[in-house]
């Protein structure tokens, strides 16, 4: 996959692709060691925290996403670019100040929280890269161009990882000069967002009415929402809530991703905890090989496997491609599972137990990074499968936070049950994520029935492919997506 060139992006991309690859390959040093599990590992092996402490820091990437809904709302109506440009510069500095964290007990109580504020921010920069993604790049091609920035992020965020490892090996407080080092980089990441344009973002801007000669055309823009209500939980919940009422293929599509979200992130801390105490102690490379198998084993499948799901993702649709990458992922939970038993039952396998569980661990992260090849995509652009033009931030936050509500819980409730009732843990794992496998086949297929049904009437009609009535795939789309 070409990942520089912009000759097969189409024409009016390439600037904004130009502008925003630019961006990421200083951005993903910082993005890298926010978004994983890098920040659970320093709790682990620099701070020594507890199984709680490692919980709670197994989360937050995911529950700071909470905050998406409020970010998407804060988004519609207004400039886009302003307002990345700010949230990556806001994360920036609050990764910064991470530099005078001290490596004591009470620190690492602050450089949870301090983290947890940056992800909170790091939301608000994925939630409107979406919206610039909408705008700027055709929906023939958006899966590959955004393939294409993903696996530069991912191959960065793998680089960044493993060099902030082994430095950490060798000075368990190296942490203060890591963070520092990239948030000046991230901060400079900002000068190339200056470039962007959104597509069409005059007119959408534009007043809901505009008066030519006495008529007034309404074209139903979205109007900007104001602070009041992007501050306030009742309104935030309330328009989650409608959105989800009022469609139901996407509540659907939401309640599948909390299926196999929950399913992950309740076994994340435990494998976390398991690989750093037990696979990976206080030894030479305890840091490296913890984050290896935890963050860059799965990062690298994702960046071998990014550029197939793109081409799923743009021939079959998100439902389609799901199906393929949760079965990756619940065979994952199967190697995980299986390691688990492995370590728990360490007697049984002698001397050989760590080299065993730590094939079937390497096994569980080249597994997790395939189904997270196909995710990463389907998280960033499956809303708008569902979302009309107008509605994809709003879309886009509900189902991000979503994700940061499970984040918040799914962690802590696996680590919970994980010392009350043992390895079973794993056995509710599964059946979570084999419910959500089942849900996305009974979409799909509901899906190609529709545009079976589709086809059929285009056919029965006699209408032609060039003529002025709707396009197959624009009546499959229709029926399933009534008006709202």
């Amino acid at each position: 996959m070409q990942l520089i060139g912009v000759r097969d992006i189409p024409f009016v991309s390439r600037r904004c692709y130009y502008y925003e690859l630019k961006h990421i390959l200083l951005w993903s040093l910082l993005a890298g060691l926010i978004e994983g599990q890098f920040a659970s590992v320093v709790v682990s092996k620099t701070f020594h925290g507890g199984a709680f402490l490692i919980a709670v820091a197994s989360a937050t990437p995911m529950a700071s996403m909470l905050f998406s809904l409020a970010w998407g709302m804060l988004s519609v109506g207004r400039r886009k670019i302003p307002l990345l440009m700010a949230f990556v510069t806001a994360t920036a500095v609050t990764i910064g100040l991470l530099a005078i964290v001290p490596a004591t007990r009470a620190g690492a109580v602050w450089f949870v929280a301090q983290m947890a504020l940056a992800q909170v921010l790091l939301s608000g920069v994925v939630t409107i890269r979406s919206a610039v993604w909408r705008a700027n790049y055709p929906r023939e091609a958006r899966g590959r161009i955004t393939a294409r920035l993903q696996a530069v992020r991912r191959f960065l965020t793998v680089v960044v990882v493993l060099t902030a490892a082994a430095v950490c090996d060798f000075d368990a407080t190296a942490y203060r000069y890591i963070f520092g080092a990239v948030a000046v980089l991230a901060l400079v990441s900002v000068i190339p967002l200056r470039r962007l344009r959104i597509r069409g973002e005059k007119r959408e801007l534009a007043p809901a009415a505009i008066v030519r000669g006495g008529d007034a055309l309404a074209p139903a823009l979205p109007e900007p929402f104001g602070l009041t209500a992007i501050l306030s939980p009742g309104h935030v919940l309330a328009k989650m809530i409608g959105v989800l009422r009022d469609d139901r293929r996407f509540r659907n599509y939401c309640l599948a991703q909390t299926l196999t979200g929950s399913a992950n992130l309740m076994t994340l801390a435990i494998i976390v905890t398991l690989i750093t105490r037990h696979l990976a102690p206080n030894g030479a490379w305890g840091f490296w090989v913890s984050t290896a198998l935890i963050v860059a084993l799965p990062n690298l499948t994702l960046l071998g496997s990014i550029g197939r799901w793109a081409r799923l993702f743009d021939r079959f649709g998100v439902l389609h491609m799901r199906v393929t990458n949760v079965a990756c992922w619940l065979v994952s939970l199967v190697f995980a599972a299986t390691a688990a038993w492995v370590v728990g039952d360490a007697d049984r396998f002698g001397p050989y137990y760590v080299p065993v569980a730590a094939v079937l661990f390497a096994g569980r992260g080249l597994l997790n990074g395939l189904g997270l090849g196909g995710g990463t995509l389907a998280w960033n652009l499956g809303h708008l499968h569902f979302a009309r033009p107008e509605d994809a931030e709003v879309y886009m936050g509900v189902h991000v936070s979503l994700t940061g509500l499970r984040g918040l819980i799914a962690p802590v409730l696996g680590m919970w049950l994980w010392h009350t009732i043992g390895w079973s843990v794993w056995l509710v794992a599964l059946a979570l994520s084999a419910s959500s496998l089942l849900l996305y086949a009974y979409m799909a297929r509901e899906e190609r029935l529709a545009e079976n049904q589709a086809v059929g009437a285009t056919r029965g009609d006699g209408l032609r492919a060039d003529s002025a009535g709707p396009s197959v795939n624009q009546t499959s789309a229709a029926a399933l997506n009534p008006p709202r």
